[in-house]
């Protein structure tokens, strides 16, 4: 949680994305998106990372071993940067191991890190997003580092009902847990711009970044 408040989002977003892009929490799907204020710490609060890590017995500060991969994604290395500069003023000290994408992701597999700073890509469908990291059976829970029998509970239930005012109360809580357990660091949301000529028609974009339109794009 030290760290959860000592980020100021928006900073990170300007400087490693040129501000192309939003602030968000856990879930970004629009029908349950998370709202960001509803975290702890919504905007950058020092004093307040200072007390967690007070509470953490850390009052002098800690460092976190954090790898970073080089080339996976545009933004990594300028995002893993600005946060070792604004942690450093909350006395986190973040030791960046910068990996080439192939040893990064052998690494991320094997949840052989301390911390990472890394891109995981947007589903329509909160389930489809989190349950395989935040459940205590999901595939990539060992990656994830964090479980509980809440979450399982609450995974649960939002697969088995298709009202979807029930599973937005189900995925709203979902976050509360997620981001008060800063299980994870949500910063942003990066826009995605596709380019085409005036000749291509058939295309439609996703924002899961599937290219299943190409099926039936056609040239000319």
């Amino acid at each position: 949680l030290a760290i959860q408040c000592a980020i100021d989002r928006k900073q990170v977003l300007d400087t490693a994305a040129l501000g192309e892009g939003e602030v968000t929490g856990p879930i970004t799907a629009p029908a349950f998106k998370s709202d960001p204020a509803k975290r702890p710490c919504p905007a950058r609060d020092l004093a307040k990372a200072a007390e967690y890590l007070a509470k953490a017995g850390k009052p002098g500060g800690v460092t976190v071993k954090t790898i970073v991969s080089q080339g996976e994604y545009a933004t990594s290395v300028n995002e893993a940067q600005n946060l070792k500069a604004q942690l450093a003023e909350a006395k986190i000290n973040l030791d960046l191991e910068v990996l080439e994408s192939g040893a990064f992701v052998d690494r991320w597999v094997a949840a052989d890190f301390d911390a990472a700073v890394a891109l995981n890509g947007g589903r329509p469908d909160p389930d489809g997003s989190y349950g395989r990291y935040f459940t205590s059976t999901g595939n990539l829970n060992k990656v994830a580092g964090y479980s509980s029998p809440e979450l399982d509970k609450l995974f649960a239930e939002g697969k088995a009902t298709t009202d979807q005012a029930a599973r937005k109360a189900i995925y709203d809580k979902v976050s509360a847990e997620l981001e008060d357990n800063a299980a994870w660091i949500w910063l942003f949301t990066s826009y995605t711009y596709t380019g085409t000529t005036s000749s291509v028609s058939g295309f439609v974009p996703m924002v899961s970044g599937s290219l299943q339109y190409l099926r039936t794009t056609s040239v000319g």
